[in-house]
């Protein structure tokens, strides 16, 4: 190798290794912005990871107060009908109240079972019987009508246990619903903590990233400077290595040159070849 090609690669390899060596801070700097960068990213992925287990918690609550609300928007309408049906029932009551009988319901069935008793065991007469069971129609009727006051009692009584019950009922749905409510707040608050968190942190992490940017950018360049130097070496070595194998060609045909010119002389002075001076003779007259 010639000394001037030699020097020329042993400064370019000082070149690149002042270049590597200027590089190596950029590089780990870069490392270190991405680290810093990266631990914010995880912190931040956290944080939303946490964020949307309060949203999902938050939003089954929230499923479960539109259920809610809607079985005490059911139970509602239907307490406002019950309480239609004892109006009408108290109205109705009101009106057989009236025509209750002055005497009371166990005179008037033993008057009856009385009548009934003698229609069955005495023996009368058309004439006999008829004014008797007038008697116990009217009996019955006034009868009757206590059955009534007494059916439209028990009516409204069990409406009114139906209504107690679902507004017991109802009660509960509406403690349910402020409890849900209450930690839904709660939820909304504890989401917004962790937003305003991450929104806290973005800075941070956008500066380290914008630093991390900046070092690769300036270690690229000094890459690019590298890239630059090795292809010079790279040409210079081929252009060495070219000319060396130029050189060592033009060497072997010389020596080719020597060869054949001394087995034709040994040829011409009638001298016996070696069968290499042959071949180097009969390629010469081939070419």
């Amino acid at each position: 190798m010639p000394e001037d090609t030699k020097q020329k690669i042993q400064k370019l390899n000082q070149k690149l290794a002042t270049l590597k060596k200027k590089q190596d801070p950029f590089n780990e700097e870069a490392r270190q912005w991405a680290r810093k960068r990266d631990k914010i990213h995880k912190q931040t992925k956290d944080l939303l990871s946490d964020v949307m287990t309060i949203k999902a918690r938050r939003d089954l609550d929230n499923a479960k107060v539109k259920t809610l609300k809607n079985q005490r928007n059911f139970t509602r309408n239907l307490v406002n009908i019950k309480i239609t049906e004892i109006k009408q029932l108290r109205e109705d009551l009101k009106i057989l109240e009236a025509k209750q009988p002055r005497r009371n319901i166990e005179t008037i069935r033993t008057d009856l079972e009385k009548i009934e008793w003698e229609i069955q065991t005495t023996s009368l007469t058309l004439q006999e019987e008829r004014p008797l069971v007038k008697r116990a129609n009217e009996l019955q009727k006034k009868l009757n009508i206590y059955q009534q006051i007494f059916d439209k009692r028990t009516q409204i009584s069990k409406l009114q246990q139906t209504i107690e019950k679902m507004n017991e009922e109802a009660g509960a749905a509406h403690k349910q619903l402020s409890d849900l409510a209450l930690r839904s707040q709660e939820f909304h608050d504890k989401m917004q903590t962790l937003l305003s968190k991450v929104n806290e942190m973005k800075p941070e992490a956008n500066e380290y990233h914008k630093n991390f940017l900046l070092n690769k950018q300036r270690s690229q360049k000094i890459q690019e400077n590298c890239l630059e130097v090795e292809a010079k070496i790279q040409a210079t070595r081929k252009k060495m290595q070219e000319k060396e194998e130029k050189d060592r060609l033009k060497q072997h045909k010389a020596r080719l040159r020597k060869l054949r010119g001394q087995a034709q002389k040994k040829l011409d002075e009638g001298g016996k070849l070696t069968l290499e001076e042959f071949k180097l003779l009969s390629a010469e007259e081939k070419t």
